[in-house]
């Protein structure tokens, strides 16, 4: 491995480590997820403090160490003010940098996830913060986690019985948390007649709430911003999302 690597990353996390140093974790557009060490940013006149703040894009170098790699040096390329200015913004953001961080794991590298990252926070960075609610911000945090999950190789079937692969017709079905798709109601009573499912594996979807569920899926992050919903449909896609999201956390 080289002694020295140069990348951009996004600062997932920073957490104080020994006496005067931190460690910092972040995700890297060429290397993946790295655990780093920073020294001396526990000190008032470190240089390397200011840059190495969670949700920031930064360009770093990485020092090959003996135990942790360590930050030889960074320079902020993206602070994301228009983030850190609203608490709402911060708020979403950080649940985002942290179900990431949990789902992702070291050493393997995807540029598709970095991009994936840093667009969706570029789209909360630039979305206004007087007209920002937190509808909003419960429809952003579903887009990017379905899209996370996704990638991840976690897409959820939204369009075919789980169990008898027929097409979702309109009328009362269920998402199977656990498997992650839907079952209609004719597959659900034949499984628990079998005693093969468990309640808590599953949560009743609306027909408003599957379209919702497959419009984010098969969209860009930027139709976000365009949709005009019903609190009561956000509400039921983001506990539905949550549920998915906690059964594979």
């Amino acid at each position: 491995m080289d002694e020295t690597r140069y990348t951009q990353a996004i600062i997932l996390n920073r957490s104080d480590y020994r006496e005067s140093d931190s460690l910092i974790i972040c995700y890297t557009r060429h290397f993946g997820k790295l655990s780093l060490v920073a020294r001396g940013t526990k000190k008032i006149k470190s240089k390397l403090a200011g840059h190495l703040e969670p949700i920031s894009l930064v360009n770093v170098l990485v020092v090959k160490g003996r135990g942790f790699d360590y930050v030889g040096s960074a320079l902020g390329v993206d602070a994301y003010l228009g983030i850190k200015d609203n608490l709402n913004k911060i708020y979403y953001a950080g649940r985002a940098l942290s179900c990431f961080n949990r789902l992702v794991k070291e050493g393997q590298p995807d540029e598709r996830l970095f991009l994936l990252l840093t667009s969706w926070l570029e789209l909360l960075n630039n979305y206004s913060s007087i007209e920002f609610t937190q509808e909003n911000g419960e429809l952003f945090f579903i887009f990017f986690v379905l899209k996370l999950m996704t990638e991840l190789g976690y897409k959820p079937e939204m369009y075919q019985c789980l169990n008898c692969q027929e097409k979702i017709k309109p009328g009362k079905n269920y998402f199977n948390l656990k498997n992650g798709g839907i079952i209609c109601d004719c597959c659900l009573e034949k499984e628990r007649q079998r005693k093969a499912i468990s309640s808590n594996e599953l949560l009743t979807i609306s027909d408003n709430c599957i379209k919702l569920l497959r419009f984010i899926i098969d969209n860009r992050f930027n139709v976000a911003k365009k949709l005009k919903l019903e609190k009561k449909i956000i509400k039921e896609a983001s506990v539905l999302t949550t549920n998915f999201l906690n059964f594979r956390l």
